[in-house]
């Protein structure tokens, strides 16, 4: 569930109305009406701002101009989280294109996901269509993503994989090599394993990874202490509180979740900062919407994983020459067991 990872549901604002209330969440697919509630809002909104419905509705809320913007249209339809608002008003008056996808608009979404990731925000852009619409014509295409019951040449190139990300020995026990991860708390980047396996997802790797071991717990995921300390590191020394901007704060936040390793963090440790709950809040909500996440799609994430994926995100973006100072590579420690059993 997507508040595993804020600070604290009650301190949500999107899962919250534009009021700031409590209200169900899976109310189900809008009404005619509800649609129309949402659209005359969205106008009369950018009318009174002098701004261009186009505009709102094609960038993100977290820009400064544009910050509560969506707060102040949910209260339109007060039984609706702000969330919800915002993605159906996203979906209903976005300014980019629709309708059925040419043979060349998919050939170019293939490319630009090879180039770039599922950075769907960014995607959005260069196909003139919108993230949702982006994503969800990715997900048709690849809709046969081989599910089930894994065969030999697949768990082999699987393990293969694995041990070439972590630089270990071509027949080092995947048993073994499982509890040294565990001990070390070493990251596996299941995104990039994913991609190499072809037709089996991040989860679907993770998973089998977590069975061929005998390990259950979140080790090998795409968050870990190696990963963290770096990092941390980087933002202490360059960051200068006294002259620090939003973005510099929204990188320290970032970086000292990391280090922490905790789950709830102990957010009162963060004595430089003012708010760092509803500071991480909007982060997150900011990373989920312009990736257009799902809470599916968030599987087996950690908060820590989460942290380093907008870190990267920054950095990838080039939000923040503090983010290109952060995010740096992590050296793997070459493992050399011999694979004497059958997995």
């Amino acid at each position: 569930m997507t508040e595993q990872y804020l600070a604290s549901s009650a301190d949500n604002k999107w899962s919250k109305n534009g009021y700031g209330q409590a209200v169900e969440r899976d109310l189900g697919k809008f009404s005619r009406e509800e649609s129309e509630t949402v659209r005359n809002a969205v106008q009369d909104y950018c009318s009174r701002k002098a701004i261009s419905t186009a505009r709102l509705c094609s960038e993100c809320d977290h820009k400064a101009e544009l910050k509560g913007a969506w707060m102040e249209i949910a209260k339109s339809i007060p039984h609706r989280t702000v969330q919800s608002v915002y993605r159906h008003g996203l979906r209903q008056l976005h300014p980019f294109k629709r309708g059925p996808w040419s043979e060349q608009e998919v050939a170019t979404l293939h490319e630009l996901i090879a180039r770039m990731g599922k950075k769907w925000s960014a995607i959005q852009a260069k196909m003139n269509r919108s993230a949702d619409s982006c994503r969800d014509k990715y997900r048709e295409i690849n809709s046969d993503y081989t599910k089930g019951r894994w065969k030999e040449p697949e768990t082999e190139l699987l393990k293969r994989l694995v041990r070439e990300q972590l630089h270990a020995d071509p027949n080092a026990d995947i048993i073994e090599l499982g509890r040294l991860v565990e001990q070390q708390n070493i990251a596996i980047p299941w995104t990039a394993i994913s991609k190499k396996m072809g037709k089996r997802s991040r989860l679907s790797c993770f998973k089998k990874w977590q069975k061929l071991t005998g390990i259950t717990s979140s080790a090998g995921s795409e968050s870990s202490k190696d990963a963290r300390e770096r990092p941390v590191t980087a933002a202490q020394q360059v960051i200068d509180f006294n002259n620090a901007t939003d973005e510099d704060l929204d990188i320290y936040l970032l970086t000292e979740l990391i280090n922490q390793g905790k789950d709830p963090p102990e957010w009162s440790s963060f004595t430089m900062l003012q708010n760092p709950q509803e500071r991480w809040n909007d982060l997150f909500n900011e990373w989920q919407m312009d990736e257009a996440i799902t809470p599916d799609e968030l599987g087996p994430m950690t908060l820590f994983q989460v942290a380093h994926a907008i870190l990267q995100r920054k950095q990838q973006n080039g939000d923040a020459k503090l983010a290109a100072a952060t995010v740096e590579a992590v050296d793997l420690p070459t493992v050399t067991l011999t694979d004497t059993r059958e997995v």
